[in-house]
């Protein structure tokens, strides 16, 4: 695609020949100013640039739908006022979608152009994701949070909506950072997931890390849930929990932490007031056996999980006490 004429001076003069050339191209010839700033290969940034000019001159109106909303959204947050999310929401859900991905998508790569700059992407994720529940921009998210770790910017908005939004199926991308070449790569993936058991151990290679997360990530993502955690309220959050009713059960963590009476059957609900009157210690020891077994023999955990609770702790205490032998 051939780049447009906004983005090509914006990108080989600067960004204030940028609005010089528009202010005199308004003056001379305002439909020829119009045409260029529509173009559909337009780049947020060009938009951004000259955002102030577009309102002194008063051309919003006559702006193609998706730089309408664009423009709406920096207006909303370099006002510095509460979103106004049913003014966001409203219209064409498909073309506010189209406009809130054209921002953060085509506006990633020029990251770090001013801290307001920062502001509207990181609120166009919040729009993409809170109001939209769409997930399709979370790699362009966890990409802009790892790049700006490694300069010292800002990260808290991204990094919020990004665990508001991920799906725990999805945490192998993170797993994946550990392998980084960048140390501070690595370093912040182990703190987002410093849920994970053993990962802590620093005398790991990459490699050993990357295998430790992943495997305990395969086997446990049915099981996690979000805690709601987050850099407000604690300096090293723990984002995510396993579950040990899920696990114990081997049912996906949405039936359980839904409306027990609806999502489970009736003799998993007795099980499940059985299992929550054990301490914590005797719950991890059940849960951690029942996972072993639904993965080694279903017909042997299935049989395990209609004994009595005595035996079950019996079994699963033997089990434990043959693999230290």
């Amino acid at each position: 695609m051939s780049i447009a004429l906004f983005d090509e001076i914006r990108i080989y003069y600067g960004s204030d020949k940028l609005a010089t050339i528009f202010r005199d191209m308004v003056d001379n010839d305002v439909e020829e100013a119009l045409k260029s700033l529509n173009q559909k290969n337009l780049l947020f940034p060009s938009l951004f640039v000259l955002h102030n000019e577009i309102n002194n001159v008063g051309l919003n109106e006559r702006l193609s739908n998706r730089n309408k909303y664009a423009m709406d959204l920096i207006n909303q947050v370099l006002a510095d006022e509460e979103l106004d999310s049913e003014r966001l929401q409203s219209g064409n859900i498909q073309e506010n979608l189209t406009a809130a991905r054209w921002i953060l998508e085509s506006g990633s790569s020029e990251d770090g152009l001013s801290d307001e700059f920062d502001q509207v992407l990181d609120t166009s994720a919040i729009v993409l994701c809170k109001l939209y529940n769409d997930r399709s921009c979370l790699r362009t998210v966890e990409t802009l949070i790892f790049d700006r770790h490694r300069k010292g910017s800002y990260t808290y908005d991204l990094t919020w909506v990004f665990f508001e939004t991920l799906n725990p199926q999805n945490l192998n991308t993170l797993a994946n950072r550990l392998r980084s070449a960048n140390p501070k790569d690595v370093e912040l993936a182990r703190k987002f997931l410093n849920f994970i058991p053993d990962l802590d151990n620093r005398n790991n290679d990459a490699r050993k890390q990357h295998q430790i997360a992943s495997r305990w990530i395969n086997r446990n993502q049915n099981f996690l849930y979000f805690t709601g955690s987050s850099n407000q309220q604690t300096i090293d959050p723990m984002r995510y929990e396993v579950s040990l009713e899920a696990k114990y059960l081997q049912r996906p963590v949405g039936s359980i932490m839904t409306e027990q009476s609806r999502a489970l059957r009736k003799e998993e609900v007795t099980y499940l007031d059985n299992f929550n009157k054990l301490d914590d210690d005797v719950k991890l020891l059940l849960s951690n056996c029942s996972d072993y077994l639904c993965r080694s023999d279903r017909y042997k955990w299935s049989k395990w999980l209609h004994s009595p609770l005595e035996k079950q702790i019996e079994m699963a205490e033997r089990m434990v006490g043959n693999q230290n032998d």
